[in-house]
């Protein structure tokens, strides 16, 4: 994610908290940055290949294929030649049972029950890989199972708050401190399913929480596991929602009818409906397609070289997620929370 242009950012933060920069001074700065870009960009693709990986008796584990990423990530894994160990929470749901219909009479393409908050699921899964890996071992495990719930902080029940937690973030944890051994000796790969909403966090708190903590899992296992000839990623999509239907629309009701009297005197039906309405544009604004999200992916399981990080959003995700992480806090505040 922060590539070339967070080199920009970087020595631009630095530079105003030195107090380098006054008033209309700072463009004696950014001309020079800009002209250092085209030599970063050498630097930092310096050695790199388009070499990918030969996939031939390799398998993949991907969590959350009854739909969305995980769903069409099982497909293209399939189709490039993997072993693909594809785990839903519904084996007999139509997601499930599509990728049956498409695997035919292959035997690369298993699809096994797990639901990832249940450690008797993750070590019977991991047993059922054991007895059908092919000659070259776990190449990668997918992290991708999650939900989202959206609402503000006060609306939201502490067991709903534990379930976001639990399938988002400890369950990414739990299937990774499984697999991990596997993943070890083919010194393979490690993907996890971030977000924008990382840093981003408007109208979906919890859900941007887990994907926060999954960022900083994420990044502790990257330099732990060097050592190891593992390489970890973590992909940031952004607004995904039509594609994935992680988001449903919601409606008033649905919200009101779970307050106690206490909440509904603190919140209007007017304020409400203006929550429901920008949650709802926000997902029918999302994307249709998930197809670069699923080339990312594949990238970080099949390149030499993969990238820490993989930002896909539109330039508008992108500057806002820049805007987050590089703002100070009180701009950020004028910026999203007007």
């Amino acid at each position: 994610m922060f590539g070339i242009p967070s080199f920009f950012l970087f020595f631009f933060a630095l530079s105003m908290a030195l107090g380098l920069i006054n008033d209309w001074s700072y463009l004696l700065w950014v001309a020079p940055l800009l002209g250092l870009l085209p030599v970063w960009r050498k630097i930092a693709f310096f050695g790199a290949s388009d070499k990918r990986i030969a996939v031939a008796g390799k398998a993949v584990l991907i969590t959350g294929c009854d739909t969305g990423f995980g769903h069409s990530l099982a497909l293209r894994l399939f189709s490039l030649g993997f072993t693909v160990f594809a785990t839903c929470l519904f084996p007999d749901g139509e997601g499930a049972q599509r990728l049956r219909q498409e695997a035919g009479s292959s035997c690369r393409l298993h699809v096994l029950k797990l639901d990832v908050t249940q450690d008797q699921d993750v070590a019977e899964a991991k047993e059922f890989v054991l007895k059908n890996m092919p000659e070259n071992g776990l190449w990668g495990l997918v992290n991708n199972a999650g939900i989202m719930l959206v609402g503000p902080i006060e609306w939201i029940s502490f067991d709903e708050c534990k379930n976001v937690i639990d399938v988002n973030l400890l369950g990414s944890i739990r299937t990774t401190l499984t697999f991990l051994p596997l993943i070890k000796k083919s010194q393979g790969r490690l993907i996890f399913m971030s977000s924008t909403f990382a840093f981003i966090e408007r109208g979906n708190i919890f859900y941007s929480l887990s994907k926060n903590a999954l960022e900083k899992y994420g990044d502790m296992l990257r330099h732990e596991l060097k050592k190891f000839g593992v390489k970890v990623s973590l992909i940031e999509p952004g607004n995904y929602a039509l594609a994935t239907n992680i988001m449903p629309l919601h409606t008033i009701e649905q919200f009101w009818n779970k307050f106690d009297e206490e909440t509904k005197a603190s919140y209007s039906k007017t304020y409400l409906q203006s929550f429901v309405s920008y949650m709802n544009n926000q997902r029918n604004n999302g994307m249709h397609d998930s197809k670069e999200v699923i080339d990312a992916i594949t990238d970080a399981l099949l390149s030499q070289r993969p990238k820490a990080r993989y930002l896909v959003a539109t330039f508008r995700e992108k500057f806002l997620t820049y805007a987050s992480y590089y703002l100070p806090g009180f701009l950020k505040d004028l910026l999203f929370f007007p």
